[in-house]
């Protein structure tokens, strides 16, 4: 079936049997050229940062020095905020699994490993940002002698082991949906963590987390974009990948989290962070929010009956979850013991 510019099937949903339509991934690849020109905006290596810029230098006479000052300041962190930098790091460990996840989604796949396409090319290089993450917050840890390595260690591997799924089904238009909300959060949890950290006198940590949530920032920036070109293009597609991810709460990375012991370790996690004012519902809220006026959803128009339902479900989530937000400040939960910080409760 030939399907006119800016129209498609009702919703466009993939098939009973979970392919994905044509249609899609004939126009997620006509945004070849605009990712192209995103690609060419990203920094190069030599003008990226690199982990060993912000940490103690090794072969340096005041190495010991640095890393006394290092673990001074980190003595001034709380075992609240020790348990969300831990659950960022583990997060930010899981890039194996996203990065398998980015190259799952139809008509965009990395079929080599060194495919030249815009969309090979984008996952390739956002790898190569991200796992500075992981290195720079990790070694970090390691030198504050705060936390139980090895419980930290056997986390990232249980995690790995159990995997990830964004639920999108290879769909690439739910695949920009998921990233384009996901990349936010990320950065509002790094950022609300290095003004934390700041306050309790942590300079060194402030600064890390800062140039992480700036990636972060850049990131969803290009996803963001995307997504609203989708929206553009196709109207009623992007509405039903946004409403498919958001509509009954996305699923989050790191949900599988466990160190062996503590079944629920990411939703303790995620306890700590909204009590201690790192990731709320508040901010869940606010991110749809942004995201929702960001694209245009309520001013999108001459939609079928079920894609201004999905429209009008999608707008009206904000308003939804800053309710539970104010129910969940009266029913604040309580703290538990974490093996990170050696069975201490946060």
């Amino acid at each position: 079936m030939v399907v006119p510019p800016h129209q498609s099937p009702a919703l466009d949903a993939p098939s009973r049997e979970g392919s994905i339509s044509e249609y899609r991934l004939v126009r997620i690849r006509e945004l070849d050229p605009q990712l192209d020109g995103l690609i060419d905006g990203m920094r190069t290596v030599d003008e990226s940062w690199q982990p060993s810029d912000l940490l103690p230098d090794p072969a340096s006479e005041s190495f010991h020095d640095e890393v006394e000052a290092l673990r001074r300041e980190a003595a001034e962190l709380s075992d609240a905020l020790l348990v969300v930098l831990v659950g960022n790091i583990v997060t930010e460990e899981g890039l194996p699994l996203y990065l398998l996840a980015l190259n799952r989604f139809g008509g965009v796949t990395d079929a080599t490993g060194i495919d030249e396409h815009p969309w090979a090319r984008w996952a390739r290089a956002w790898t190569a940002e991200e796992k500075r993450h992981g290195d720079v917050t990790r070694t970090y840890m390691y030198l504050t002698g705060r936390v139980d390595l090895g419980a930290v260690e056997r986390t990232v591997q249980h995690f790995l082991r159990n995997g990830f799924d964004t639920t999108a089904g290879g769909d690439p238009y739910r695949g920009l949906a998921y990233a384009s909300y996901q990349e936010h959060a990320t950065k509002r949890s790094w950022q609300q963590l290095g003004k934390l950290v700041g306050e309790a006198g942590a300079p060194r940590l402030h600064r890390i987390c800062g140039l992480v949530a700036a990636d972060e920032a850049r990131h969803e920036r290009v996803y963001a974009s995307l997504m609203a070109e989708v929206v553009r293009r196709d109207p009623e597609g992007g509405l039903d990948a946004l409403h498919a991810t958001l509509a009954h709460g996305i699923v989050m990375p790191a949900r599988t989290m466990t160190d062996g012991v503590d079944r629920r370790l990411f939703q303790h996690f995620a306890d700590v962070g909204h009590r201690a004012g790192v990731y709320t519902l508040e901010d869940y809220a606010a991110n749809l929010a942004q995201l929702i006026e960001g694209l245009g959803l309520a001013g999108l128009r001459g939609l079928s009956g079920e894609a201004e339902r999905a429209r009008d479900e999608l707008c009206a989530l904000p308003e939804r979850y800053a309710r539970l937000a104010d129910e969940r400040r009266a029913h604040p939960s309580r703290p538990v013991p974490f093996s990170w910080i050696y069975g201490r409760r946060a």
